[in-house]
């Protein structure tokens, strides 16, 4: 079996490093000493990925993903199927571009009985990646900017970024690969002009973190069991009774979701011959 190669390089951004994980930890502290946080039930999220390496490190990739949840929140049970597609291009070790492209579909069942039309929101991505290392460590930064363009009536098209931190590393175990890997990932959405009467929104809006351990048991095959908390947050309206008595308070309001995913992937060679190269995580 093939085995990435890793850049034996002194560890120049350990400090970065550690300014970043920090300033996670501390952000973290704030918004759940100033805000309210409501915990979801575990959410399930397989998916299934083939990937085609082309030349070098470069390659294509399409996958599907079906989240779930296990339990509803406020009477809602939401179905999603989703399919992904992405390029991405190496100019050297360190620095890479691409471009992905998801498509989601969606229904909403309510308490009722009543099911929404199907929803299709489609989003474009553009981004920009930089792969550096940390001894025997992969440290890489994933900054994208994506248009989200929803499906539905009166819902409208938002520009957004994320800025992913991620480490892993490599280590054989027989013919087995083994890559534990950690990753945090900060969403937002890019505000430009905001009318003056607009609601207030937060500064982030999605934050991401997620352990995982993947397995590589072949030069085609491959798959990660990962575990992630994922937050929402939103500034919500306080919601009164018919007296006009406060029932649930407004404010700043965190929504964790805890979810556990498997990823599959089969990898194909451009021209059908195995070839040493550095595979992403399923992650990409």
């Amino acid at each position: 079996m093939h085995k990435a190669s890793l850049e034996k390089k002194p560890p120049r951004c350990w400090g970065a490093f550690l300014v970043v994980l920090v300033f996670g930890l501390l952000s973290g502290s704030v918004v759940h000493g100033q805000s309210r946080r409501v915990v979801n039930g575990l959410g399930m999220a397989p998916m299934l990925q083939a990937e085609y390496a082309l030349s070098g490190d470069d390659y294509l990739f399409l996958g599907t993903n079906t989240p779930f949840s296990t339990g509803g929140f406020d009477g809602f049970d939401l179905t999603r199927a989703g399919l992904d597609a992405g390029y991405e291009r190496f100019w050297n070790a360190r620095w890479s571009w691409g471009t992905t492209l998801g498509v989601g579909a969606y229904s909403t069942n309510r308490d009722g009985g009543e099911v929404s039309p199907l929803t299709v929101d489609v989003v474009p991505e553009l981004f920009l990646r930089h792969w550096n290392t940390l001894g025997n460590y992969n440290f890489r930064q994933r900054l994208g900017v994506e248009y989200l363009i929803p499906g539905g009536t009166g819902n409208e098209s938002r520009a957004r970024t994320r800025l992913r931190f991620d480490l892993d590393r490599l280590i054989p175990v027989g013919q087995v690969v083994v890559r534990p890997r950690l990753a945090y990932e900060a969403f937002a959405y890019l505000r430009f002009q905001r009318d003056e009467d607009a609601p207030k929104e937060r500064t982030i809006d999605f934050t991401a973190l997620r352990a995982e351990v993947g397995l590589r048991l072949s030069d085609h095959f491959d798959f990660t069991p990962w575990f992630a908390y994922q937050s929402t947050y939103n500034n919500v309206l306080q919601q009164t009774d018919i007296n006009g008595n406060v029932v649930v308070p407004g404010g700043r309001r965190n929504f964790v979701t805890p979810m556990l995913g498997l990823d599959l992937r089969y990898t194909l060679f451009k021209g059908k011959q195995v070839f040493d190269r550095r595979q992403l995580p399923t992650q990409h």
